[in-house]
């Protein structure tokens, strides 16, 4: 019972009975994917709340009797109905008596629960409110990076130009948090309460676990796998990936498919200790992280010679050291103004390079 009861006091999952929608539907179905030998608790729980949409008085002792022999009353009519039957009166006998014992174990199941739970939620015959659950906010902007833990103990690092969402306190059965962006967990240990990621409808579900989630390329979400296992899965789809340490889901969320692959933990988890790494990288693709990774604006004069394909790795530079160095491999002048930065492609190096480097 106490199985049932655990759902019937958890707001998010009266939440969702009662007022559904597309986060909370994903949650959930993620939620008895992890947890299958529960489905059935769902359902009779779900059974429960849905029957109290509105404010009842506890039954009385006598009512529930008279309602309880109403039931075995109408039962055992149907019975001997059935009786003309070739079933032995032998059979039939044992089939009431077994009947009868389901029924009323089951009924009084229901009023136990019905009353529990009324008795907590409507005690004052008030129409049921639900608390409001306190959520908080972790953001950074472009060129910015933070480390904080969460109220399990789970240390978070967030990337620029990310944020996250998580519950003042962890008082479900699940831990659940929303990302935007990119980050890295560490998440605390905790058998008896999943951690749970939503990146863009993206549940991942951990224990013990150390993982890495990039949602900042459009329609593509990657989670990489540090230490420990995860589980995965995508809004309403049936189909669950499972990660090992070193194995990173790659998922297209145009057309809903996955593909699981080793990866580069240098490069994927650089951002954390400071390391920006390009593997040949295009002038788009390099734009994009410095201005991510230094919080600026790039701009361009003229085009290079030939397509970009840039190599390096940087390791706690600054932006002018970065840039010298790229200067001197792909042949452009550069100009820094506060956060704007404009490059410059000639076809002589030489030219301007007074007035636009500093």
């Amino acid at each position: 019972m106490s199985s049932i009861t655990d759902l019937l006091e958890n707001l998010e999952f009266v939440r969702w009975v009662k007022y559904p929608d597309n986060e909370l539907a994903t949650f959930w179905k993620s939620w008895m994917h992890a947890n299958p030998d529960r489905i059935e608790d769902v359902k009779l729980a779900r059974e429960i709340i849905l029957g109290l949409h509105f404010p009842a008085p506890i039954a009385s002792g006598d009512t529930k009797k008279e309602i309880l022999t109403r039931l075995l009353r109408a039962k055992e009519s149907k019975l001997e109905v059935q009786h003309i039957s070739n079933i032995s009166r032998k059979q039939v006998t044992w089939q009431k008596k077994s009947w009868q014992f389901s029924k009323v174990a089951a009924i009084l199941t229901v009023i136990f629960l019905l009353s529990a739970l009324l008795l907590n939620l409507n005690s004052d015959n008030q129409k049921e409110e639900l608390p409001e659950v306190n959520w908080i906010s972790k953001s950074t902007n472009p060129g910015e990076k933070l480390n904080f833990r969460l109220p399990d103990q789970t240390v978070v690092w967030l990337n620029s130009g990310s944020s996250l969402e998580y519950p003042e306190t962890f008082d479900s059965t699940v831990r659940l948090v929303r990302l935007k962006g990119e980050g890295f967990f560490e998440v605390s240990e905790n058998a008896e309460k999943p951690f749970m990621v939503n990146s863009d409808s993206l549940i991942t579900t951990a224990l013990g676990t150390s993982f890495n989630i990039n949602t900042k390329k459009p329609a593509e979400i990657r989670v990489s796998l540090v230490t420990g296992k995860v589980a995965i899965n995508y809004q309403s789809q049936s189909k669950d990936y499972f990660l090992n340490p070193g194995e990173e889901l790659s998922y297209q969320t145009n057309n809903k498919e996955g593909s699981v692959n080793q990866f580069n933990a240098e490069k994927v988890l650089g951002w954390k200790t400071g390391k920006l790494i390009f593997t040949r990288s295009t002038l788009n693709e390099v734009k994009r992280s410095l201005e991510e990774w230094y919080g600026v604006e790039i701009t361009f004069t003229g085009f290079p010679k030939e397509e970009w394909q840039f190599n390096g790795k940087f390791e706690n530079q600054t932006l002018e050291n970065v840039l010298k160095s790229m200067s001197n491999i792909e042949n452009f002048n550069y100009k820094i103004e506060n956060k704007k930065v404009h490059f410059l492609f000639t076809k002589n190096k030489n030219i301007n390079e007074s007035s636009l480097r500093r």
